[in-house]
């Protein structure tokens, strides 16, 4: 009841703060946050990646505000309340279980949501070149360029060859042409995974480690320590069908251990020559594996053809589906719209030969794209048509907030794919006004995929002959011509996926 009674709020407000709907970019240097009500645990894991936490009230001095979701129900709508007159970038801190909660805090002003325990993502705001799917990167500023190795390439906390170790190794198969079987297995414990454990836990962690490497080794792999709590494997041997098998066997072992009297459990993601060839696209698919089955909680060994290639079951993008629950119905192309969407462009996408890794983002993209709608006026969601003055400029806000949503926790190939969704190919689009092959790839079949279910769902266009009539008339002025060419030739296994 609360949100829908601020959306209406919302609804009838007198004037749209434009200044508002969407911030610019933070260029890079020192992170510097305001917290509320984080609790200590979160503002510990801030302060580890290097971020200062700033006391005092001054917006100019800090580059967001962090709220989170485990403030009082009171104190969380009467923060929801405040939002609409703040002035700068508001991330939500989320835990578990508290989705709505974040939404509602996005529906009334907040900018994006981060799940605890994934603070570094807020490093995305320093840094517009990092991604969440590279997080190498966040363990180097973390632990430090040399922490926890030393010179022979050993980890010092695990006694395996270290994180530099199995980059050269990926390094050097992909120099030979070989296409390995890349795992992360990571464990999923605060206590264990951190980068000072205590004695005991220190020395169970070796014994851990030992224990996994002596599995690794009877099955032809090789382990290597990436990171307090996490290895690295490789194998040139290993079927999809023995790497689940070992997968399923290091989470046995680790079970044997204890986590505060609970066996310690281990998750493992991985991806190989099946799904990709290049070496940095298998580390970036079992990096989405591994993290995928560390949120999830239902598959602890989870492969990289198993991976949903629509929305991963995160607490942000929870929180981010609960937002889009809300506006589809207000849309003109009704409940559905962004899964159809995602579907269509995703297989375009695949029919243009792009990466695994590449589809799924396409077909995220194209899922939430309509996602910066939440929080405009009510009247001016299901836009443009009947708009003018303020509330067609705040409409046309949408693919700017979508991207800012986004860009922490989906990446910035995806936030790039939604900022440009309405671009157009003759460049009279919107919001930068670019054409052609300067518009991304993504965003041109996202907005193919668009057209087809705008097509069906608003003119009740359902004869094939008609759709590819009106679909040509588009291209090369609206749309990129070659993509638009592709849907027309595959248009009936488009209309097919459209309808399941």
């Amino acid at each position: 009841m609360a949100a829908a009674e601020t959306l209406e709020q919302t609804a009838v407000a007198a004037s749209v703060r434009l200044t508002q709907l969407g911030h610019p970019s933070v260029g890079q240097g020192e992170l510097r946050l305001r917290c509320d009500g984080l609790p200590e645990s979160a503002r510990q894991r801030l302060v580890n990646i290097g971020a200062v936490i700033v006391e005092e009230e001054d917006d100019a001095a800090v580059d967001a505000t962090v709220v989170s979701t485990r403030l009082a129900p009171d104190e969380l709508h009467t923060y929801a309340d405040l939002l609409a007159a703040r002035v700068g970038r508001t991330i939500v801190l989320a835990h578990t279980g508290a989705e709505r909660q974040a939404a509602d805090l996005v529906r009334a002003g907040a900018d994006a949501v981060v799940g605890e325990g994934n603070e570094e993502a807020l490093l995305g705001l320093i840094d517009d070149t990092r991604t969440p799917n590279a997080l190498l990167a966040s363990f180097e500023r973390r632990f430090g360029a040399a922490a926890g190795s030393n010179a022979r390439g050993r980890d010092g906390a695990t006694g395996l060859p270290d994180r530099r170790s199995f980059e050269r190794r990926i390094g050097s198969l992909a120099d030979a042409d070989e296409s390995p079987r890349i795992a992360y297995c990571k464990v999923v414990s605060e206590r264990w995974s951190g980068p000072n454990p205590d004695a005991i836990v220190a020395v169970q962690r070796r014994r851990l480690a030992v224990s996994l490497a002596h599995v690794c080794h009877a099955a032809n792999a090789e382990l290597y320590a990436v990171a307090g709590g996490e290895f690295g494997l490789i194998s040139d041997q290993l079927s999809p069908h023995d790497m689940e098998r070992l997968g399923r066997r290091l989470v046995a072992t680790t079970a044997t251990f204890r986590d505060r009297g609970l066996p310690l459990r281990l998750v493992v993601g991985y991806a190989g020559p099946e799904s990709a060839t290049d070496s940095e696209e298998l580390l970036d698919l079992a990096r989405r594996a591994v993290d995928v089955a560390a949120s999830d909680g239902t598959r602890q060994v989870l492969g990289a053809e198993d991976l949903a290639l629509g929305v991963s079951v995160t607490t942000e993008l929870e929180a981010v589906m609960r937002l889009l629950d809300q506006i589809e119905p207000m849309l003109p192309e009704g409940r559905g719209h962004g899964e159809r969407v995602g579907n269509m462009a995703a297989q375009i996408a695949r029919i243009r030969g792009l990466s695994p890794a590449a589809v799924a983002r396409v077909q995220l993209a194209g899922h939430l794209h309509d996602v910066g709608r939440s929080g405009l006026p009510a009247q001016a969601i299901g836009g443009p048509s009947g708009l003018s003055g303020e509330l067609l400029e705040a409409w046309r806000t949408f693919p700017v907030r979508s991207a800012e949503l986004l860009q922490l926790t989906a990446g910035p190939a995806v936030a790039e794919a939604v900022l440009a969704q309405r671009e157009r190919w003759d460049g009279d689009g919107f919001p930068h006004g670019i054409r052609g092959a300067e518009i991304p790839e993504s965003a041109r079949i996202v907005a193919v995929a668009q057209a087809i279910d705008e097509l069906i769902a608003v003119e009740r266009m359902h004869a094939p002959a008609a759709l590819v009539g009106r679909l040509q008339e588009r291209a090369d002025t609206e749309l990129d011509p070659e993509v638009t060419g592709i849907a027309i030739e595959h248009l009936a296994t488009l209309l097919a996926l459209r309808s399941t």
